[in-house]
């Protein structure tokens, strides 16, 4: 087995381098041909960084705030109606906004692993930067982050830990550049496929930038990646980072009909790791608050979640809570590796603009989106910006509270 993972480092190190109504207590999630029926009622109107990263030995001061691009509505995008394909060459067709610059959409999405826990890590950097973000379960009662960062540069990213099994799906499903800090031997062979292994980005001592060490060398969560230096680098390493076909999703600024409110999601991955979202009507997006210490008889701690790099509260345009399959790849004394096989059909939830809709969503192909599909079969219409996704497991249970609250509650397979 030693010989073994000498022989995946190695080959590794070559490749990088070389180039309706209340639901009971215990209901059991419907399969995606039975999704849950909600009352439809009237539309809801809604309301209205570039700095380089250097590797250093102590702790580095804090880049001044990223500014944001901030989009704004002209001629040609008064219909703003998008996707899920033929989008403009200027819109984002993972966020159906406007880009500026252009330039940011003639490359591939970068994928980032961004670390959740221990508690020291907050407020991490970048996250409110990324178009599409994924948290899901990685084993001893914790979650873990990956950003995809396409229409939107930021220059620091992380902390940046490990990849699991889950992580090659959404490389797959977005062409992506995948940034990490290492692997176990049995997800590195997954991320060594021929489709993959080029694409990569861990660390060694030839890549900083973009990815460098800020702080002691020794420490675990010191790695962060500088995207504004990543197409450089893969020019230097003759990595191919063209633009890619990444349609498959619709956006529409006028909010879909829904019969149920949906202003307050509370998530429990365990009695460790747990959040809410609870969305603000006048700024139109869900804000992300996040435990603050373990579940108990009295209930939740929580507190904002920032982002370091633009001092603001994580927030989402977008939360979508996806329904699927969860079994242990591996389980011994010392080990726990969980697979979470995001093909075929599934059922979730998205949020928007405070309501709250059922979906069927549907995954053929290993290189493409998932579509996400109303009970009618028709395509589901995200509110143009950025999108959560919370993976969680098909055993979830969850529960209608009052004044348009909702509670999902993992499980462990």
């Amino acid at each position: 087995m030693r010989g073994v993972h000498l022989c995946v480092v190695l080959i590794l190190a070559w490749v990088i381098s070389g180039c309706g109504g209340i639901l009971p207590d215990e209901h059991i999630p419907p399969r995606a041909t039975q999704p849950l029926e909600l009352t439809a009622t009237s539309p809801v109107t809604p309301p209205s960084v570039t700095e380089a990263i250097i590797p250093v030995e102590s702790e580095t001061p804090k880049p001044e705030p990223t500014p944001t691009f901030v989009p704004t509505l002209t001629a040609t995008h008064e219909a703003y109606d998008y996707g899920p394909d033929d989008f403009p060459a200027d819109i984002n067709p993972l966020t159906g906004l406007p880009v500026n610059p252009q330039a940011n959409l003639e490359r591939r999405p970068i994928v980032i692993k961004v670390t959740n826990f221990p508690r020291s890590v907050r407020p991490q950097w970048g996250l409110s930067m990324a178009d599409n973000v994924y948290e899901y379960y990685i084993a001893d009662d914790m979650s873990r982050f990956v950003g995809v960062f396409y229409g939107n540069d930021a220059s620091r990213v992380g902390p940046i830990r490990s990849a699991r099994l889950f992580d090659a799906h959404v490389t797959r499903m977005y062409h992506g550049i995948f940034i990490f800090g290492w692997a176990d031997d049995i997800v590195l062979s997954f991320l060594f496929a021929p489709d993959l292994k080029y694409h990569l980005i861990v660390e060694n001592e030839t890549n900083c930038p973009p990815l460098c060490r800020i702080g002691p060398k020794t420490a675990y969560n010191t790695l962060f990646a500088d995207t504004t230096q990543i197409a450089a680098y893969l020019t230097k390493r003759r990595t191919n980072n063209d633009r890619q076909d990444l349609d498959g999703l619709r956006f529409t600024l006028e909010t879909p009909p829904s019969g149920n409110p949906g202003e307050d999601i509370s998530i429990r991955y365990s009695l460790v790791s747990y959040h809410r979202w609870k969305y603000d009507r006048q700024q139109g997006s869900y804000f992300r608050f996040q435990e603050t210490g373990p579940l108990s008889d009295d209930g939740g701690q929580y507190a904002p979640l920032m982002d370091s790099l633009t001092n603001t509260q994580l927030s989402a345009s977008n939360v979508i809570v996806m329904l699927t399959p969860h079994q242990f790849f591996k389980k011994s004394a010392s080990t726990e590796i969980i697979d979470q096989p995001f093909m075929g059909q599934g059922v979730g939830y998205a949020f928007r603009d405070g309501r709250i809709y059922p979906l069927a969503w549907k995954r053929e192909a290993a290189d493409g989106l998932p579509e996400l599909l109303l009970p009618n079969g028709d395509l589901y219409s995200l509110k143009p910006g950025n999108t959560w996704l919370e993976m969680l497991g098909e055993s979830t249970k969850y529960q209608q509270l009052d004044g348009g609250a909702w509670d999902f509650e993992f499980s462990t397979p």
